[in-house]
Protein backbone atom coordinates (compact mmCIF):
# COMPACT_ATOMS: atom_id res chain seq x y z
CA UNK A 1 0.00 0.00 0.00
CA UNK A 2 1.36 3.42 -0.88
CA UNK A 3 -0.38 5.69 1.11
CA UNK A 4 1.83 7.23 3.95
CA UNK A 5 1.79 8.56 7.27
CA UNK A 6 0.68 5.16 8.59
CA UNK A 7 0.32 4.00 11.74
CA UNK A 8 2.22 1.17 13.18
CA UNK A 9 0.25 -0.80 16.49
CA UNK A 10 1.96 -4.24 18.13
CA UNK A 11 -0.53 -6.67 19.86
CA UNK A 12 0.47 -9.14 22.14
CA UNK A 13 -1.90 -11.34 23.93
CA UNK A 14 -2.63 -14.05 26.22
CA UNK A 15 0.57 -14.18 28.20
CA UNK A 16 -0.98 -16.47 31.05
CA UNK A 17 1.99 -15.26 33.44
CA UNK A 18 2.33 -17.11 36.34
CA UNK A 19 3.32 -16.14 40.04
CA UNK A 20 6.09 -18.53 39.90
CA UNK A 21 8.18 -17.47 36.56
CA UNK A 22 9.58 -21.03 36.33
CA UNK A 23 5.93 -23.11 36.34
CA UNK A 24 4.69 -24.47 33.05
CA UNK A 25 1.45 -24.47 31.40
CA UNK A 26 -0.13 -26.70 28.96
CA UNK A 27 3.89 -28.21 28.04
CA UNK A 28 5.42 -24.71 27.72
CA UNK A 29 6.84 -21.74 30.30
CA UNK A 30 4.97 -18.70 29.53
CA UNK A 31 7.34 -16.34 30.80
CA UNK A 32 9.66 -17.32 28.29
CA UNK A 33 7.78 -17.22 25.67
CA UNK A 34 6.32 -13.76 26.63
CA UNK A 35 10.13 -12.51 27.08
CA UNK A 36 11.00 -13.87 23.71
CA UNK A 37 8.32 -11.98 22.05
CA UNK A 38 8.43 -8.79 24.13
CA UNK A 39 12.29 -8.98 22.89
CA UNK A 40 11.62 -8.53 19.66
CA UNK A 41 8.84 -6.81 19.98
CA UNK A 42 11.04 -4.06 21.67
CA UNK A 43 13.18 -3.42 18.34
CA UNK A 44 9.85 -2.63 16.71
CA UNK A 45 9.11 1.46 15.63
CA UNK A 46 5.56 1.51 16.72
CA UNK A 47 3.69 4.17 18.03
CA UNK A 48 1.71 1.96 20.53
CA UNK A 49 1.92 -1.82 22.34
CA UNK A 50 -1.44 -3.45 23.10
CA UNK A 51 -1.89 -5.92 25.43
CA UNK A 52 -5.39 -7.58 25.01
CA UNK A 53 -6.08 -9.83 28.38
CA UNK A 54 -5.34 -13.15 30.08
CA UNK A 55 -2.14 -11.64 30.65
CA UNK A 56 -1.60 -13.48 34.16
CA UNK A 57 -3.42 -16.81 35.22
CA UNK A 58 -4.85 -15.34 38.26
CA UNK A 59 -1.61 -14.55 39.22
CA UNK A 60 -0.76 -10.94 41.64
CA UNK A 61 2.25 -11.30 41.52
CA UNK A 62 3.07 -11.70 37.66
CA UNK A 63 1.70 -8.23 36.99
CA UNK A 64 4.46 -6.24 38.84
CA UNK A 65 7.09 -8.64 36.81
CA UNK A 66 4.73 -7.60 33.91
CA UNK A 67 5.66 -3.61 34.76
CA UNK A 68 8.69 -4.08 34.77
CA UNK A 69 9.53 -5.70 31.99
CA UNK A 70 7.61 -3.07 29.69
CA UNK A 71 10.60 -0.84 30.72
CA UNK A 72 12.34 -1.92 28.20
CA UNK A 73 10.03 -1.10 25.05
CA UNK A 74 10.35 2.74 24.28
CA UNK A 75 6.99 3.20 22.83
CA UNK A 76 3.82 3.94 25.13
CA UNK A 77 1.58 0.43 26.51
CA UNK A 78 -1.75 -0.23 27.76
CA UNK A 79 -3.57 -3.20 28.52
CA UNK A 80 -7.10 -4.70 29.49
CA UNK A 81 -7.88 -6.96 31.43
CA UNK A 82 -8.80 -11.10 30.16
CA UNK A 83 -10.99 -13.87 32.29
CA UNK A 84 -7.90 -15.19 33.85
CA UNK A 85 -6.91 -11.44 34.72
CA UNK A 86 -7.58 -9.96 38.33
CA UNK A 87 -8.45 -6.51 36.98
CA UNK A 88 -8.68 -5.22 40.15
CA UNK A 89 -4.94 -5.54 40.80
CA UNK A 90 -4.26 -4.29 37.21
CA UNK A 91 -6.53 -0.83 37.78
CA UNK A 92 -4.57 -0.42 40.69
CA UNK A 93 -1.24 -0.08 39.20
CA UNK A 94 -1.12 3.76 38.14
CA UNK A 95 2.51 3.34 35.94
CA UNK A 96 3.17 3.81 32.33
CA UNK A 97 -0.68 4.92 32.08
CA UNK A 98 -1.43 1.40 31.24
CA UNK A 99 -5.46 1.50 31.97
CA UNK A 100 -6.12 4.66 29.48
CA UNK A 101 -9.78 3.36 28.08
CA UNK A 102 -9.16 6.06 25.01
CA UNK A 103 -5.98 6.75 23.26
CA UNK A 104 -6.32 9.67 20.59
CA UNK A 105 -3.38 9.20 17.84
CA UNK A 106 -3.31 10.70 14.54
CA UNK A 107 -6.49 10.48 12.35
CA UNK A 108 -7.18 7.41 14.79
CA UNK A 109 -9.17 6.77 18.08
CA UNK A 110 -8.23 3.74 20.10
CA UNK A 111 -11.25 2.31 22.80
CA UNK A 112 -10.34 -0.05 24.96
CA UNK A 113 -13.34 -2.45 26.57
CA UNK A 114 -13.50 -4.50 29.73
CA UNK A 115 -15.01 -7.65 28.85
CA UNK A 116 -14.85 -9.30 32.00
CA UNK A 117 -18.22 -8.34 33.38
CA UNK A 118 -20.85 -11.34 34.16
CA UNK A 119 -17.90 -13.93 34.16
CA UNK A 120 -19.72 -17.48 33.19
CA UNK A 121 -16.95 -19.61 35.64
CA UNK A 122 -15.81 -21.13 32.12
CA UNK A 123 -13.94 -18.66 30.67
CA UNK A 124 -16.84 -16.23 28.79
CA UNK A 125 -17.50 -12.64 29.63
CA UNK A 126 -19.69 -9.57 28.58
CA UNK A 127 -19.49 -6.38 28.38
CA UNK A 128 -21.22 -4.32 31.05
CA UNK A 129 -23.54 -1.45 30.86
CA UNK A 130 -21.16 0.83 32.05
CA UNK A 131 -18.47 -0.21 29.56
CA UNK A 132 -21.46 -0.17 26.70
CA UNK A 133 -22.62 3.26 27.62
CA UNK A 134 -18.43 4.13 27.32
CA UNK A 135 -18.78 2.49 24.18
CA UNK A 136 -21.75 4.36 22.78
CA UNK A 137 -20.96 7.98 23.84
CA UNK A 138 -17.52 7.52 22.41
CA UNK A 139 -19.28 6.69 18.73
CA UNK A 140 -21.23 9.28 19.50
CA UNK A 141 -19.05 12.29 20.14
CA UNK A 142 -15.80 11.51 17.75
CA UNK A 143 -15.68 13.90 14.91
CA UNK A 144 -16.27 12.70 11.72
CA UNK A 145 -12.86 12.74 10.40
CA UNK A 146 -11.65 9.95 13.31
CA UNK A 147 -11.14 6.40 12.42
CA UNK A 148 -12.04 4.27 15.22
CA UNK A 149 -10.52 1.00 16.41
CA UNK A 150 -12.06 -0.88 19.05
CA UNK A 151 -10.13 -3.07 21.35
CA UNK A 152 -11.69 -6.18 24.19
CA UNK A 153 -10.80 -9.27 24.91
CA UNK A 154 -13.44 -11.89 24.13
CA UNK A 155 -14.40 -12.45 20.61
CA UNK A 156 -17.49 -11.13 19.14
CA UNK A 157 -18.13 -13.15 16.33
CA UNK A 158 -17.77 -17.03 15.90
CA UNK A 159 -14.09 -18.25 15.29
CA UNK A 160 -15.80 -22.19 14.16
CA UNK A 161 -14.60 -23.47 17.37
CA UNK A 162 -16.97 -24.52 19.00
CA UNK A 163 -15.69 -24.81 22.42
CA UNK A 164 -14.19 -21.52 22.07
CA UNK A 165 -17.56 -19.69 20.43
CA UNK A 166 -19.23 -20.85 24.54
CA UNK A 167 -17.19 -18.85 25.81
CA UNK A 168 -17.10 -15.93 23.77
CA UNK A 169 -18.06 -12.48 24.24
CA UNK A 170 -21.78 -12.92 26.09
CA UNK A 171 -23.55 -9.59 24.56
CA UNK A 172 -22.04 -10.18 21.44
CA UNK A 173 -25.28 -9.14 19.51
CA UNK A 174 -25.85 -6.20 21.80
CA UNK A 175 -21.63 -4.70 21.31
CA UNK A 176 -22.14 -5.52 17.01
CA UNK A 177 -25.25 -3.42 16.82
CA UNK A 178 -23.45 -0.72 18.45
CA UNK A 179 -20.93 -1.35 16.51
CA UNK A 180 -22.28 -1.68 12.95
CA UNK A 181 -24.13 1.45 13.90
CA UNK A 182 -21.37 3.36 13.17
CA UNK A 183 -19.41 3.87 9.89
CA UNK A 184 -16.71 5.66 12.11
CA UNK A 185 -15.63 2.01 13.04
CA UNK A 186 -12.89 0.54 10.92
CA UNK A 187 -11.68 -2.83 13.00
CA UNK A 188 -12.14 -4.47 16.43
CA UNK A 189 -9.39 -6.51 17.56
CA UNK A 190 -9.18 -8.96 20.52
CA UNK A 191 -7.47 -11.63 22.08
CA UNK A 192 -8.77 -14.80 23.77
CA UNK A 193 -8.52 -17.22 21.30
CA UNK A 194 -5.18 -17.97 20.85
CA UNK A 195 -4.71 -17.97 17.10
CA UNK A 196 -4.45 -15.69 13.81
CA UNK A 197 -7.71 -14.66 12.51
CA UNK A 198 -8.93 -11.61 10.01
CA UNK A 199 -12.23 -11.88 8.91
CA UNK A 200 -15.88 -9.29 8.16
CA UNK A 201 -18.65 -8.77 9.86
CA UNK A 202 -20.95 -6.52 7.85
CA UNK A 203 -17.44 -4.92 6.36
CA UNK A 204 -15.94 -4.41 9.63
CA UNK A 205 -12.62 -5.96 10.24
CA UNK A 206 -12.12 -8.21 12.56
CA UNK A 207 -8.60 -9.08 13.68
CA UNK A 208 -7.27 -11.39 17.13
CA UNK A 209 -3.53 -12.08 17.64
CA UNK A 210 -2.09 -15.79 18.31
CA UNK A 211 -0.92 -15.89 21.78
CA UNK A 212 2.90 -16.14 23.99
CA UNK A 213 1.70 -18.85 25.70
CA UNK A 214 0.13 -21.85 24.08
CA UNK A 215 -1.64 -21.68 21.10
CA UNK A 216 -4.98 -23.54 20.20
CA UNK A 217 -5.91 -25.41 17.39
CA UNK A 218 -8.44 -23.44 15.01
CA UNK A 219 -11.80 -24.96 14.38
CA UNK A 220 -11.98 -27.69 16.65
CA UNK A 221 -14.64 -29.18 18.65
CA UNK A 222 -12.90 -29.50 21.91
CA UNK A 223 -9.30 -27.49 23.01
CA UNK A 224 -6.28 -29.03 21.27
CA UNK A 225 -2.75 -27.29 21.85
CA UNK A 226 -1.33 -26.63 18.68
CA UNK A 227 2.03 -29.03 17.50
CA UNK A 228 2.94 -27.89 14.12
CA UNK A 229 5.80 -26.27 14.67
CA UNK A 230 5.28 -23.32 11.76
CA UNK A 231 2.28 -22.37 13.96
CA UNK A 232 3.17 -23.21 17.78
CA UNK A 233 5.83 -20.79 18.90
CA UNK A 234 4.64 -17.59 21.11
CA UNK A 235 3.73 -14.80 18.76
CA UNK A 236 2.49 -11.44 18.01
CA UNK A 237 0.61 -8.97 15.58
CA UNK A 238 1.33 -5.92 14.01
CA UNK A 239 -1.07 -3.59 12.32
CA UNK A 240 -0.64 -0.81 10.10
CA UNK A 241 -3.31 1.78 10.40
CA UNK A 242 -3.76 4.10 7.56
CA UNK A 243 -5.58 7.74 7.46
CA UNK A 244 -8.01 6.18 5.23
CA UNK A 245 -9.00 4.03 8.14
CA UNK A 246 -7.75 0.84 6.18
CA UNK A 247 -6.02 -1.62 8.28
CA UNK A 248 -3.52 -4.02 7.26
CA UNK A 249 -2.44 -7.76 9.77
CA UNK A 250 0.61 -9.06 9.82
CA UNK A 251 1.17 -12.10 12.09
CA UNK A 252 4.99 -12.44 13.67
CA UNK A 253 5.87 -15.32 14.46
CA UNK A 254 9.25 -16.74 16.35
CA UNK A 255 10.28 -20.27 16.29
CA UNK A 256 8.89 -22.65 18.80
Amino acid sequence: MLEENALTLVQITDMHLQNDPSMEMKGVNPEQRFLRVLDQVAREKADLLLLTGDLTHHAPVAYSRLVNYLEKISFPSVWIPGNHDLADEMFSIERQGLNRKRIDLPSWRILLLDSTSQPDGKGGGSLSAEELFFLQNELNQASRDVNILIVLHHHPISVQSEWQDQIALGNAEEFLQIVESSAQVRGVVFGHVHQALQALYKDIPMFSAPATAAQFVPQTIRPQIETDASVAGPAYTRYRLYPSGSIEMDVCRLPA
